[in-house]
């Protein structure tokens, strides 16, 4: 997969993250957890904004750390497989990814049900002060929760079978960056966000579609060879495009043409 489209792809697998069953509904004890403000204040609007948003920034550092982490590790893993072994693991690699996609829609694995979210028991107590947030961002992305892990396990399988640390790295990046930027605007504008966040938890269905087909297309990818024919065909789409935007009517023809150059921009 080339540059661009692997970031947009990884960003949009954040994002489904952030929807997920599992995730949504606590999204607002997440950001009372960490910022000592209480639920009713945040959902009102009268919280302190300015200390949510930061907590919320240092949470999102937290778990972002950890998944560049498990990227690096992941290729690291992969580099001392042999060219013909590798071929081998991407296989089962991609063969793993199509079970957690069938999985997303039909659940019939029940031992990935198990719930292994930080602090998910026991009393609690409000994250202490900026260390705190951090750590505690951290300790989510170490207990994650059943629906977001096919994701993240799809993400990292496809990262480590690509070219050099830094491309995964920068992949893991991405996804946390789509989980972290509604992150951070809920905890900004959560009394505006909850309509918003009620109408994708009635419309849960359709995430774990989305979700299936995000990680259909990491199978794909790896399986076809993807990883590297894709950009040819992007530049080939972008090409055909260009050539033929003259003979769009005008109002049509600017959306052609940043069409072309975003796919020509195309390369992982």
């Amino acid at each position: 997969m080339n540059g661009g489209m692997g970031v947009v792809v990884a960003f949009f697998a954040g994002l489904l993250s952030f929807l997920s069953p599992c995730v949504l509904p606590l999204i607002p004890i997440y950001l009372s957890f960490i910022s000592g403000e209480s639920a009713a204040d945040l959902k009102a609007g009268t919280a302190r904004k300015g200390a949510v948003i930061v907590r919320a920034i240092l949470f999102s550092a937290g778990f972002t750390a950890i998944f560049v982490l498990l990227a690096i590790l992941s290729k690291g893993g992969m580099s001392f497989v042999g060219s013909g072994a590798k071929e081998t693991a991407v296989k089962i690699a991609a063969g793993i990814i199509i079970i957690l996609a069938f999985n997303t829609l039909f659940d019939f694995l029940p031992f990935l049900r198990v719930e292994l979210r930080a602090g998910n028991s026991g009393k609690r107590t409000p994250a202490r002060g900026s260390l705190g947030a951090i750590l505690y961002g951290m300790a989510f992305a170490a207990g994650w929760t059943p629906c977001v892990g096919p994701i993240l396990s799809s993400l990292l399988l496809f990262a480590g079978s690509g070219d050099g640390v830094s491309r995964a790295a920068i992949l893991l990046t991405v996804y946390s960056a789509g989980f972290a930027v509604p992150f951070i605007l809920a905890g900004a504008f959560l009394d505006r966000a909850l309509p918003v966040m009620g109408w994708f938890k009635r419309h849960t269905g359709a995430i774990r579609v989305a979700t299936a087909v995000i990680l259909l297309l990491f199978a794909v990818l790896l399986l076809t060879g993807g990883l590297s024919s894709l950009s040819s065909l992007t530049f080939r789409a972008a090409y055909e495009i260009e050539t033929k935007a003259e003979t769009l009517p005008p109002w049509i023809q600017p959306i052609a043409k940043i069409l072309a150059r975003w796919l020509s921009f195309q390369g992982i």
